[in-house]
């Protein structure tokens, strides 16, 4: 059973604990409730359990799902089972008044296997499915279960039915109701249908699964349960591989009462018969098993395919090919005389049901179905597959990551080519920069129509001339790095997020935090941009204020003279003098001022530059001399394998006892 419905079954039964059974609807024993295992489907109505309980009592007689067998279980206790509503699991009843499952009854023979396969759900939940898981724990939860069969149709439904309704029906009776039933029941349209032994009754629609109950010597004798469906409408691949949960593990499509989606309800099984007819049928199947690896899990999975084929190929281990038309005719000729007792026989032996009847029973060794044994075999097999893939893949991360002394001096000598040739650009590409045409341009004399492009050719240099090759090298330089494992977890992460957090600073002046490491030193971008915000504006300011200072200073100085040459005897010479002092002293002014600043410019690029090749090679050499090295940890595949190991010794013992 699910857990989610579990848990609700669990809450709805709360109401029922501690009344008597004469007339209300809660069936005690001595303090428990007892419940079937096996029912997983649950209906749920919005009414009261007791009133939908009595309505079904009333209407189909009270329901049994009792197996008749050598254990003598009150019947009174099966009443509590499916049909109960899901608003009485939300009352609040007091806490502990009743729990069905607050101590599973595992037998002591089977309880360390049962232990087992527990804590595999822990350690291997990623690698089987946990629906067959939770099969084989209730298959373990008693000494005899229900054995639930999926009869799924591949590309003829109606052959289906046939055959499903062939398979129980009983010949020594008449035809019963329920066979017309299952003949007419559109299982394609639906969620399916879920057959089980009892007292017969009618299709009961419920909400999560159809189900009915008959009364056939098949699922009595064998503990069988039947799940009619179809199969393809999974999330499989139609080309790709198919996986256990396609034969095993069918789905039912519900529709929730509130929102209208659809929600998939996994339904697990032990074994399948898949259904076809025709050749179509046959290259459907056999497509099927040849996409799929079931290993193990091969010997649940069986072939009914409605097609002709005579002689002793009409059965093999792993198909049947049946008649239904014959074995109808057979069955119907019985039903009216005894006497065709062997034309009975003959045509049931030639029509192929008899041996799909053959293959549904199960055989118990040593107390445990060979099927459930298969089930867990595959389960275990699926899961140390699983580990092993998981191992090797750690093992391949690891040798890629792991960082070997060999590795580091490999590193630490591409670090060192790498801060060769980036001294060597910084020197090179600087030297081109400031001898450029765009750079000269720039000279003192030329700042009268040139100031307004001080601050775009300035910036042209550091965007084009910066270190940009060594840059892009650093950046590949430390992907290598990276790539080791060491620029992850450093000592000196937080040392580059405090730089980061420092040289990223807004127009306004705030810092910018960074709470992630940065992928690679950004010694040189942020260089670059403190150089772009700083002194570039400092500098086209100075420029505009010497051209400034220049033009009034001579505009001055040219009016005191022609002043003084129109105001007094001074001779035109003499008034000159005052202007070309003027002029001469501006111009010289600008000339030591511009070109002083220029050449401090290009020196602090240049220290800059140097600084920030110094700052990202110490960086670089301290993640590779101190950076960590990858520790390969394998306690979860190492605690998997044991878990798996412990559940193979206790399958084992179970066997052999």
């Amino acid at each position: 059973m699910p857990t989610k419905l579990r848990t609700a079954v669990r809450k709805s039964l709360l109401p029922l604990a501690g009344k008597n059974s004469g007339g209300n609807v809660g069936i005690t024993t001595e303090g428990t409730v007892f419940y079937c295992p096996s029912c997983s489907t649950w209906r749920r109505r919005m009414v009261s359990t007791a009133a939908t309980t009595n309505n079904y009592r009333a209407r189909n007689g009270g329901l049994r799902h009792v197996f008749h067998s050598n254990n003598n279980i009150n019947t009174t206790t099966t009443t509590v089972r499916r049909y109960l509503s899901s608003s009485a699991a939300s009352s609040n009843g007091p806490a502990g008044l009743i729990d069905v499952n607050i101590k599973k009854n595992v037998p002591a023979r089977f309880r360390e296997l049962y232990a087992a396969l527990k804590e595999l759900e822990d350690v291997a939940a990623d690698h089987i499915s946990l629906s067959r898981l939770q099969l084989a724990q209730r298959g373990l939860e008693s000494e005899e279960h229900v054995v639930r069969v999926a009869v799924l149709g591949v590309n003829d439904t109606r052959s289906t039915r046939r055959l499903v309704r062939l398979l129980l029906a009983d010949p020594l009776t008449e035809e019963q109701s329920w066979e017309e039933l299952i003949d007419s029941y559109g299982i394609e349209g639906s969620n399916g249908l879920l057959i089980r032994y009892g007292e017969e009754s009618e299709i009961v629609e419920n909400s999560l699964c159809p189900t009915i109950s008959i009364n056939s010597p098949l699922l009595r004798q064998g503990k069988i349960e039947l799940f009619v469906s179809t199969l393809g409408t999974g999330p499989e691949p139609d080309n790709g591989p198919v996986t256990d949960e396609a034969f095993f593990v069918p789905t039912i499509t519900v529709q929730a009462t509130e929102s209208g989606a659809h929600e998939m309800v996994r339904y697990p099984v032990h074994k399948t018969i898949i259904c076809g007819a025709g050749t179509e049928g046959l290259l459907a199947y056999s497509g099927l098993l040849g996409r799929a690896a079931l290993k193990a899990s091969e010997k649940l999975v069986h072939g009914a395919i409605e097609l002709n084929v005579e002689g002793a190929a009409r059965k093999d281990s792993t198909v049947t090919f049946v008649n239904t038309q014959v074995a109808e005719t057979a069955l119907a000729r019985f039903r009216e005389s005894v006497q065709f007792a062997s034309e009975y026989e003959r045509g049931w032996t030639a029509g192929g049901v008899q041996s799909v009847a053959d293959w549904l029973p199960t055989t118990c060794a040593n107390g445990l179905s060979t099927d459930l044994q298969t089930i867990i075999q595959s389960l275990l097999d699926t899961a140390e597959e699983g580990v092993v893939a998981d191992e090797a893949t750690r093992s391949r991360e690891f040798e890629l990551t792991n960082t070997s002394a060999e590795t580091r001096q490999n590193l630490d000598q591409s670090v060192s080519i790498w801060a060769e040739r980036a001294h060597t650009e910084l020197r090179n590409s600087l030297d081109e920069g400031f001898a450029s045409r765009r750079w000269n341009g720039l000279s003192w004399w030329k700042l009268f129509w040139r100031v307004d492009d001080v601050g775009s050719v300035m910036s042209e240099v550091l965007q084009t001339r910066f270190l940009l090759r060594s840059e892009k090298e650093m950046i590949w330089t430390a992907g290598r790095v990276k790539q080791t494992g060491l620029l992850d977890g450093a000592p000196n992460s937080s040392d580059l997020t405090e730089v980061t957090a420092k040289d990223t600073q807004t127009e306004a002046g705030s810092a910018q935090t960074e709470n992630e490491v940065p992928p690679w030193p950004l010694q040189i971008a942020t260089s670059r941009l403190n150089m772009l915000r700083t002194t570039i504006p400092s500098l086209q300011a100075l420029s505009q204020g010497l051209v400034l200072f220049t033009a009034s200073t001579t505009g001055l100085t040219s009016a005191l003279s022609a002043l003084l040459y129109t105001s007094s005897s001074t001779g035109l010479y003499e008034a000159c003098t005052i202007a070309a002092v003027g002029l001469m002293y501006s111009l010289r002014r600008q000339q030591v001022k511009w070109e002083k600043a220029r050449s401090l410019w290009q020196a602090e690029v240049r220290e800059r530059g140097r600084t920030a090749l110094i700052e990202t090679e110490q960086v670089l050499r301290q993640l590779i001399r101190d950076g960590p090295s990858v520790r390969r940890d394998e306690s979860a595949e190492m605690r998997a394998k044991q878990v798996i190991s412990r559940a193979r010794k206790a399958l084992e013992d179970v066997q052999k006892k």
